[in-house]
């Protein structure tokens, strides 16, 4: 799941600080959301039992 990480050693010296700063900025959300990720992945979770019990029923 998620996106592969750019390999920051074949890109540009401007465009590895734009990586970086959007690393930096994601992983602060991150830290400061914690209980909207976890909201996130119940449902995500909920969601995805409901679908693999409906696939084993038909």
């Amino acid at each position: 799941m998620g996106v592969k990480k750019t390999d920051l050693s074949s890109v540009s010296p401007e465009e590895r600080e734009l990586i970086e700063a959007r690393r930096a900025y994601k992983r602060e959300w991150r830290k400061n959301n914690k209980e909207r990720i976890e909201e996130h992945n119940r449902r995500f979770w909920a969601k995805k039992a409901a679908q693999m019990k409906s696939e084993n029923k038909a």
